[in-house]
């Protein structure tokens, strides 16, 4: 090897190391599972928008990417809307910096759909109400990178696709609401693999 390609590997070593934690590691376990787990009450409409703490803290000691793994929900309205609101569901995690873009004609004030923006889009695949679907059993969609950091909560917001309309697209909850008598829910698993 060459002194040029040896300081190149230099190099690329030195920067792959500056986002590492020069903390504890723990080179055995390469992945970590994080599950999110949303719920309404009988008499309370499912939440758009969440903020839950985790057991314990979440440490990503290294640069790692973070997938989707399953979404699981129960009582989510069923895709069989004219307007189209239902046929996905639009996810935000506030800690994962998902940096989606969205480009759409829906939009008519602000250019962009605010509420598709750093989000992930999961088809839905229900069928029927009071019933539990699992919409992405496909392994390991890829939502970010994240670098290393502690997470001790997780929020976001989760939406219908937005209902078609002159002016500006309307969000909703995409689950049915309490005056059902149900209770809705939904559970995202997330796999957070650490790079070489």
């Amino acid at each position: 090897m060459d002194y040029g390609q040896q300081m190149q590997q230099a190099r690329d070593n030195a920067l792959v190391g500056l986002y590492q934690n020069p903390g504890y590691q723990f080179e055995r376990r390469e992945k970590k599972t994080v599950l999110l787990d949303i719920s309404s009450g009988i008499d309370t409409d499912m939440p758009t928008e969440f903020n839950v703490q985790l057991l314990e803290p979440l440490i990503v000691d290294r640069l790692s990417d973070v997938y989707l793994d399953s979404f699981t929900t129960f009582n989510a309205l069923v895709n069989t809307s004219t307007t189209g609101e239902n046929i996905g569901f639009t996810l935000k995690i506030n800690e994962f910096n998902d940096n989606s873009n969205v480009a759409s004609n829906q939009d008519k004030g602000s250019g962009y759909d605010s509420k598709k923006f750093n989000s992930i889009f999961i088809p839905n695949t229900s069928s029927s109400e009071t019933s539990t679907v699992v919409h992405k059993a496909k392994k390991f969609n890829y939502i970010a990178a994240i670098n290393p950091c502690t997470i001790s909560s997780l929020s976001g917001s989760i939406f219908d696709a937005g209902t078609i309309a002159a002016s500006a697209p309307t969000y909703a909850s995409p689950f049915i609401d309490a005056t059902s008598s149900h209770t809705s829910r939904f559970i995202a698993e997330f796999m957070i693999v650490a790079r070489d």
